[in-house]
């Protein structure tokens, strides 16, 4: 489950607001891509909690997902190829 702590409003891109947000995910195969939640787009720097290991990860130029201890790269849009 996907769940927004907190956004910050930067501008928008019409007609969805580019934010950056504090997110928390049960784990990483729940990182959105940047334009996968809603009504919003992430932008850099966007961080997120994968509650079930406590790693953070913090959301690249290129919408790809950093493990900011290990800088292990996980792209969410690869996981919604695999999906298919």
């Amino acid at each position: 489950m996907l769940t927004i702590l907190k956004e910050k409003f930067m501008s928008f891109d019409d007609p969805n607001a580019v934010i950056i947000a504090e997110l928390a995910v049960d784990s990483k195969t729940e990182l959105p891509e940047a334009d996968g939640i809603e009504g919003r787009i992430l932008a850099q720097g966007t961080l997120a909690w994968e509650i079930s290991t406590g790693d953070f990860y913090g959301l690249s130029s290129s919408g790809t997902w950093v493990n900011q201890t290990t800088g292990d790269v996980y792209d969410p849009t690869s996981e919604a190829q695999d999906g298919e």
